[in-house]
């Protein structure tokens, strides 16, 4: 993991813009974490969580949420990771892929408000380990330094 989170802050330091950081970002956890099926980070604007950067095998319908909603919803209001083992025994999941199984949603800070998160959904159920957390956890901090 400590790796991974080297090459990443590399990465997102040498990135010419946020918007580049975020990109490369995505890109790259899915290509490292093999159960990491779809990656996406939403940035906040107002009571919305919009669509910033996204890697996987298709396009999400949910370009824009509703801070409260969902579990990227939840995230945003408690500022605290989310993980779902079972979307479908959760009645907060947004179904975005019939295939999704699993999903963990960390907060980006910047100092102490939530400015945006990291989505990531997986085809396999309880697909998220306390490592990944953690390196997810980093990631995001990575980002919201790299935001500031």
């Amino acid at each position: 993991m400590n790796d991974i989170i080297k090459a990443l802050r590399e990465k997102i330091g040498s990135a010419p813009s946020f918007a580049a950081a975020c990109q490369i970002t995505v890109r790259e956890l899915r290509k490292l974490i093999p159960q990491f099926d779809w990656v996406g980070i939403y940035m906040r604007q107002g009571e919305e969580l919009v669509l910033r950067a996204w890697d996987g095998p298709e396009a999400t319908q949910h370009v824009r949420i509703p801070v409260g909603q969902g579990i990227c919803g939840l995230a945003a209001r408690t500022g605290e990771t989310v993980v779902v083992d079972d979307v479908n025994a959760d009645p907060r999941y947004l179904a975005c892929f019939p295939q999704t199984r699993s999903e963990i949603v960390v907060p980006i800070y910047a100092g102490d408000e939530v400015i945006g998160e990291i989505d990531i959904d997986s085809d396999k159920a309880s697909a998220f380990t306390d490592d990944d957390r953690e390196l997810l956890e980093k990631t995001a901090e990575l980002l919201g330094e790299s935001a500031r």
